[in-house]
């Protein structure tokens, strides 16, 4: 002990530096803390969720190459709004995708199944092509049920609609009978480079349950979309395919009627929602942890600014 200027007692540090020993701990503590709380929110904004064999973009695509074990089942669901304008155009997709057992393939049993999951991105750009459940379910008694679903929307475009081309069920339900196991619309239908082409080579390997495939809308000349589908799949014998495209055009800010009534369930999708059966569908709770997280790392600082300040 010594003593100060005015006679009182001063406490002097111990020459064995237990206090800078002691403080230094919690100083590896609370930059531990902090390193933790700015890094796990970062990790939450940079998972998204992932879908097996699916992308959303322009180019969009899903359940390709899945489910070839016996007695599978895919569902994929597409819809897709394109708005085309002088300026650009942008897109919503929504994608809904399942993998199970073929007589429910949203239940999400068997080897590499999944639960149904839907998502719904915007996108920047138009899609301009969709290639979704080739080369999948090709293990014996599967089924295929796919469809795609497009509407694009011309704002101050005129977009040039035909009749869309079509190529088919060929090559494909090999032990069929058309008009009873093989149902396709239309058919034949061989037209090269189609803005839809599906379900060829596809539902052979015998005892067919059915091969049910349509294509209907027209093309636009302003965006052209292809469709690509249910090709060389559901070859296992046993099978069950149904798929079917649309595409429908559009003038003005939203659907004519008679362009809504095509589209069915092709309205614009709710675009600011993700869900996920296999991931957390509500994302309030992700979103507390983050914003409580961004607190605590930013209290964390503040108390190290304040114990630098003390021991300065």
């Amino acid at each position: 002990m010594t003593i100060d200027r005015v006679g009182q007692p001063a406490v002097t540090q111990e020459p064995n530096g237990k206090g800078a020993a002691t403080r230094r701990p919690l100083t590896l503590l609370m930059r531990s803390l902090l390193a933790l709380a700015l890094l796990v929110p970062v990790s939450l904004l940079t998972v998204s969720p992932a879908f097996a064999g699916t992308t959303i973009a322009a180019t969009t695509t899903c359940g390709m190459g899945l489910g070839d074990l016996g007695g599978r089942g895919l569902i994929c669901e597409v819809t897709i709004v394109n708005t085309i304008t002088t300026a650009g155009g942008t897109s919503a997709v929504t994608v809904r995708e399942c993998l199970g057992s073929a007589g429910a393939p949203t239940d999400g049993s068997g080897g590499g199944g999944f639960g149904c999951s839907t998502v719904t991105s915007v996108l920047t750009q138009p899609v301009t092509a969709v290639t979704q459940c080739n080369d999948s379910i090709n293990g014996g008694g599967g089924t295929l049920r796919c469809s795609v679903k497009v509407t694009n929307q011309f704002v101050g475009v005129s977009p040039g609609s035909t009749a869309v081309s079509v190529n088919q069920c060929v090559g494909s339900g090999a032990s069929g009978i058309v008009g009873q196991t093989i149902n396709c619309d239309p058919f034949p239908a061989t037209t090269t480079s189609a803005a839809i082409t599906q379900c060829n080579g596809s539902a052979n390997g015998g005892t067919l349950v059915g091969l049910n495939c349509t294509a209907t809308g027209t093309m636009a000349a302003a965006l052209p979309v292809t469709i690509l589908q249910c090709q060389g799949s559901a070859n296992g014998g046993g099978a069950l395919v149904i798929c079917s495209a649309n595409v429908v055009n559009a003038i003005g800010a939203g659907s004519s009627s008679s362009a809504s009534s095509s589209a069915g369930s092709s309205a614009t999708p709710a675009v600011t929602s993700t869900a996920s059966d296999r991931l957390t569908g509500d994302s309030t709770p992700i979103f507390t942890l983050l914003v409580c997280l961004v607190l605590a790392g930013l209290g964390v600082l503040a108390i190290e600014a304040q114990r630098r300040r003390i021991r300065s």
